[in-house]
């Protein structure tokens, strides 16, 4: 059926309903029931064509009762009972549906982001074309904030170019003459001239792109959960019906028997559970694109999580100042004001921090900045540098051994260290990391208590760096330095392992691994709209604990859900033997079911409060 089909049905079916009722408390008898059979009639149409799509296609669903309740109804006559039934069922559908609004969109966001332009150098013109215009060996120059249109060798000018999206890593690369640089990578500081290596259409980005899509067209559907009890309970159905035709010979009693088991609790529970678990959720900034993810994730054994940018901060931020001979907020002064000039991005960071500990700067005379290494200008008529060890060194700046020894525990830990010195010495180190959010260790304990059997992370960092993350958050397993498409592998991996897996990321990196898992969360209020669109679940917000709220609200769905479906399976058995021995006819057996259908539709509406 097509989508406007699923709110025309029920629509259709209560005015039928309401109109048969006017007519018959006007005292038009017998048109009244002309009204219901043409309701009928119309209605299960689209309805039976529906279910004979499925059967062909090799699916059973546990609707199937409800359209043989309805038929049989009309052949024998009971049709306020079939335009009861058809109400319940159409609705159902219907309620479904709008659980799945949320659907998730195309990848047409990936491709809007992707670059569409690019200036090429050509008889010593600058000409803007398509980027599908760019050819292998063209030359481009790509601005300062641009994302890079292809592939290509630098062949000009140095820059540090933001590669997080596609490798994973924090730190922006420092890119000179010979360097590569990728499509989708964003330039964050100086003029590049790139020489094309790669066509823009077989460039990294679009092999990611390439990449979700599989993932996509492959990925299985998620089974309706009432249908995984579909059989037994129509085996059940036809056994007490053929039970009751045994004993009285009856077809009207078949036809009660039929009634009472139209499963509409069944169908409506898990909908109407998932609309409040995924209004919930909403309101806590979870964005949940549809009802199936979080059955999946409600089912889920083990969570893969991306570390840049989702298990950390994504932005190194200072977490220690080192003073040799003076004190630390000298250092820190120094450092700040000779950095506050530079174009590298851990300048701002300084400069913030600085200011947090109310510290004066100072705008240095004689500035010079070796890009990628360090800088250096006069303060107070002395000469400061500030950089790397080797450009300290370099500038004739004597290297102790401490200092040394220092330089090789940062490295070991994956921090980032930057030294200031002058004609004396060394005089301090400030220390950079990529921080570890707050929330993390909390969130991951809490995931264990729910249920989560193991906890992984997946990241494109150095191996250094990631055992360290997993030591301070203890980490069930790590694995270091993935590709996207290495990450894919991983993920499937831990499919064959442990079943249903959810993961979690937020840059064009990850899209693949989202789009391959059951479950895809991604952070996606600083997070690539590639992400956003291969996962199921955006968290709207900067904050991890989210994630948890997630699975919480998912497993708290599920289970109401399943209380509904088990409450009518139960109840619509009793009524059935009930009707089987005659003591309930078809029209007061379809008024029970409406009264089950309150009751269910109460129930999965806690979800809402849970």
């Amino acid at each position: 059926m097509k989508k406007a089909t699923y709110y025309i049905l029920p629509s259709f079916a209560l005015l039928g309903l309401a109109l048969g009722f006017i007519l018959h408390i006007s005292g038009s008898i017998g048109l009244d029931n002309k009204v219901w059979m043409v309701t009928i009639i119309i209605g299960t149409i689209p309805l039976i064509w529906k279910i004979l799509k499925d059967i062909f296609s090799g699916h059973f669903g546990i609707d199937l009762i409800a359209i043989i309740a309805i038929i049989t109804s009309f052949v024998l006559g009971q049709y306020l009972a079939g335009n009861i039934i058809l109400l319940m069922l159409s609705g159902g559908e219907a309620l479904e549906m709008y659980a799945l609004k949320r659907a998730r969109k195309e990848l047409s966001s990936l491709i809007s982001n992707a670059p569409t332009f690019a200036h090429i150098k050509k008889d010593g013109n600058l000409l803007d074309v398509d980027v599908h215009e760019v050819k292998v060996k063209d030359l481009i120059l790509i601005k300062t904030g641009e994302i890079i249109p292809a592939d290509g060798i630098v062949i000009l000018g140095k820059s540090q170019v933001d590669e997080s999206a596609l490798t994973g890593e924090s730190l922006p690369a420092e890119k000179g003459i010979g360097s590569s640089v990728f499509s989708g990578s964003v330039n964050k500081s100086d003029i590049l001239e790139v020489e094309v290596i790669r066509l823009p259409s077989e460039s990294k980005y679009e092999q990611i792109i390439k990449l979700v899509k599989q993932a996509e067209e492959n990925r299985a559907p998620v089974v309706r959960l009432a249908d995984k009890y579909s059989v037994w309970f129509t085996i059940i159905t036809f056994g007490l019906a053929a039970l009751a035709w045994f004993l009285a010979k009856d077809s009207v009693r078949l036809l009660a028997v039929l009634v009472v088991a139209t499963p509409c609790p069944l169908i409506l529970a898990t909908p109407i559970a998932m609309i409040s678990g995924i209004s919930r959720a909403a309101k806590r900034s979870i964005i949940v694109k549809n009802g199936g993810a979080l059955e999946v994730l409600a089912e889920t054994n083990a969570f893969i999580f991306d570390k840049t940018g989702t298990l950390t901060l994504g932005q190194p931020e200072i977490i220690e100042v080192i003073s040799f001979g003076k004190e630390k907020n000298e250092v820190l002064r120094i450092s700040a004001s000779l950095d506050q000039l530079s174009l590298h991005v851990l300048a701002r960071s300084l400069q913030n921090y600085a200011l947090k500990n109310n510290i004066a700067l100072t705008i240095p005379t004689n500035f010079r900045e070796n890009f990628g290494e360090g800088v250096s200008g006069d303060i107070e008529d002395q000469i400061y540098f500030f950089g790397k060890l080797k450009f300290l060194e370099r500038n004739g700046i004597n290297i102790s051994k401490e200092v040394f020894e220092r330089h090789l525990s940062f490295q070991e830990k994956g921090q980032i260290a930057v030294y200031a010195g002058n004609k004396d010495g060394v005089l301090g180190i400030v220390v950079f990391a990529d921080i570890v959010r707050p929330e993390t260790k909390s969130l991951f304990s809490d995931l264990k208590k729910n249920g989560l059997e193991k906890i992984v992370m997946l990241t494109g960092d150095k191996k250094s760096v990631a055992e360290i993350i997993s030591k301070q958050l203890e980490i069930d397993d790590i694995h270091a330095e993935a590709l996207p498409e290495n990450k894919v592998f991983e993920v499937q991996d831990h499919q064959r392992q442990f079943g249903k897996v959810a993961m979690i990321g937020d840059g064009v990196n990850d899209a693949p691994a989202l789009a391959t898992a059951d479950v895809g969360i991604s952070m996606g209020q600083h997070g690539s709209s590639a992400s956003s669109d291969s996962s199921d679940i955006v968290i709207m917000v900067d904050n991890l604990d989210r994630v948890g709220e997630a699975y919480i609200i998912a497993k708290k769905t599920l289970k109401i859900a399943k209380q509904g479906i088990f409450f009518g399976i139960g109840v619509s058995i009793i009524l059935m033997i009930f009707a089987a021995f005659g003591y309930i006819s078809p029209i007061y057996g379809a008024l029970i079911q409406e009264g089950l259908d309150v009751i269910v539709i109460l129930n999965a509406l806690r979800v809402s409060f849970a």
